[in-house]
């Protein structure tokens, strides 16, 4: 009997601990939800909608968020939530690396590829590493600029 006691409570528990919302899920946190959706969906993530919101309260089971602009709050069982992350806030420097980065490879591969030695009008380098370092620094430079401009709000991944 004991032994079906035991067995009985290894099976339920970890269901228990997965219904739980982790402690960074805390009231007035912004957060954004993939939660299920019937049909499958051109843009984002197929069959999942995504929801960004503060949380109103958290429940053992239940996330109530806030979306802007609605008046009432959305109860969103655990159960229903496919991936659940926390904002870290919008960081100009950082969206400012990233897209750097992200310049200076699109424009190193640009600029190699474009690269014809036999050109005789517009730039063109004797090798294409040459093309592809004058392409990085263009692209490094012009990112830079989008992402002190436009910077974007960073994530972190709470429940997968």
């Amino acid at each position: 009997m004991r032994l079906l006691i035991v067995i009985g409570f290894l099976l339920v528990a970890p269901r228990l601990a997965l219904a739980q919302f982790p402690a960074d899920v805390q009231p007035g946190t912004r957060v954004r939800v993939w939660i299920p959706e019937q049909a499958r969906q051109n843009e984002g993530p197929y069959r999942r909608q995504l929801i960004r919101g503060n949380v109103e309260s958290v429940d053992g089971s239940t996330l109530r968020l806030r979306i802007p602009g609605s008046s009432n709050a959305l109860a969103i069982p655990r159960a229903s939530v496919r991936r659940l992350d926390i904002s870290r806030g919008v960081n100009r420097g950082a969206s400012m690396v990233e897209r750097a980065a992200g310049g200076a490879i699109g424009g190193a591969i640009t600029y190699a590829l474009m690269n014809d030695p036999r050109r005789r009008g517009g730039p063109h380098y004797k090798r294409d590493w040459r093309a592809a370092g004058v392409g990085a620094s263009w692209g490094a430079g012009i990112g830079a600029v989008i992402g002190l401009i436009f910077p974007h709000e960073s994530w972190r991944r709470v429940i997968h």
